[in-house]
């Protein structure tokens, strides 16, 4: 990539409790950032829940900062009080730092209001990206008209998919072209072909013993963070006759998140919890995703999952709901096995077709494979970086 030399100052912003698909998504670009010799600071809540994700900034040479803008969205949120106090911390904060750009990512539409109207009221160019608002939401129009108004002051605006690319354009009423669409991508699908046969055999022996499992299990992987959106419950419900026809079936489940004791009751309740295990947050995912036999995606609404698309790069077998974006990767049996989202007989009608036709699924993963090539984090990376480049009208575009 041919970047110009001078040292730009980025700040990304998020408002994140916990380590999700937004959060690793602001690493790859801030990491990107770093190693094109731009000074990168970060800014987000310090928890429990995001210790590990600050250590993974600071190793890749970015700088934390704790930042007190939490992901809230209740009704007690929306006061004129709240919204001063988030005003004041971001003006702070971009005040101390003198950012030439920011990259503020939203892993919820309404959230980071008052940060995007900070950069508005300072003129700091800006990127916004909208990683998940799923349908039209009707906004007042005074708060339609703030919006304007700091999108008007050097700000670019950004959706993940087409399908998000519209939604945001007709929630804060834009012209869509003003909208850009920048897919997701990851760096897998360069690299998940390192693995030899040999290698693929061991790491699915290695699994298996690790989770003292049969050594002839076969299993369903699902990642994702556990919460309402992901659609774990759905999957539950369709697990028993599951498992009932196919014993050797096993569920495994990455990923943490305010519903792990829910959905921990919920799987003992349904007399499951032999069949679903819980492995938290991985950072071996690529392995996990060799050793598996079927990638099962059962959520509710999405921007552009990443977890799908590692799973094509792999060539995992699919399953997945038809959630917002998630057509624009997968066409059904052609790249894998569409349901209707929040439908848990069609998803257990899909499921069973799919263990019972592994050969047609496998044609489908490859097909699937050659399609992910266009979801490139290289792609995402260049388009990313040329926007925040155009922001500052400083630099040349890529």
């Amino acid at each position: 990539m041919n970047v110009p030399k001078q040292k730009l100052r980025l700040l990304t912003i998020f408002p994140s409790n916990q380590r999700g698909g937004t959060e690793e998504y602001a690493l790859k670009i801030a990491t990107a950032a770093v190693e094109q010799g731009w000074e990168v600071h970060v800014a987000f809540p310090k928890r429990e829940t995001t210790a590990s994700l600050v250590q993974s900034f600071e190793e890749k040479g970015v700088i934390y900062h704790p930042f007190e803008i939490p992901e809230i969205d209740t009704p007690e949120f929306k006061t004129l009080k709240t919204y001063v106090v988030y005003l004041t911390r971001t003006i702070g904060l971009l005040l101390k730092n003198k950012p030439n750009v920011v990259h503020v990512n939203l892993p919820w539409f309404k959230y980071c209001f008052a940060s995007i109207i900070a950069c508005g009221l300072l003129k700091v160019p800006t990127a916004v990206i909208f990683h998940l608002i799923p349908e039209y939401v009707a906004f007042n129009s005074k708060k339609l008209r703030v919006y304007a108004w700091a999108r008007s002051r050097g700000q670019q605006w950004i959706g993940v998919s087409e399908h998000n690319r519209k939604v945001v354009s007709e929630t804060f009423q834009i012209p869509q072209d003003q909208v850009l669409c920048i897919y997701n991508g990851s760096k897998v699908v360069s690299n998940a072909s390192n693995f030899t046969q040999e290698e693929i055999t061991t790491v699915r022996h290695q699994l298996r013993q690790e989770l003292s499992l049969p050594a002839k299990s076969r299993l369903a992987l699902t990642v994702g963070r556990l919460s309402v959106q992901k659609g774990h419950t759905d999957l539950i419900r369709a697990i028993p006759p599951l498992v009932k026809e196919f014993p050797d079936m096993r569920f495994i489940w990455v990923g943490e998140g305010e519903e792990r004791e829910n959905l921990v009751n919920k799987v003992r309740e349904y007399g499951i919890e032999d069949k679903v295990l819980f492995l938290g947050y991985r950072s071996d995912v690529p392995k996990l995703l060799v050793a598996a036999d079927l990638f099962i995606f059962p959520t509710q609404f999405e921007g552009q999952p990443f977890a799908i698309i590692e799973a094509m790069a792999y060539g995992l077998p699919i399953v997945t709901s038809n959630a917002c974006g998630i057509p624009e990767l997968i066409e059904d049996k052609v790249h894998g096995l569409l349901f209707r989202k929040g439908d848990s007989c069609e998803l257990l009608e899909a499921t069973s077709w799919a263990l019972r036709h592994p050969e047609q699924m496998q044609e489908m993963a490859k097909r699937a494979k050659l399609r992910v090539q266009e979801f490139s984090e290289e792609k995402m990376v260049k388009k990313t970086l040329s926007a925040l480049h155009k922001l500052t009208h400083a630099l040349p575009e890529i």
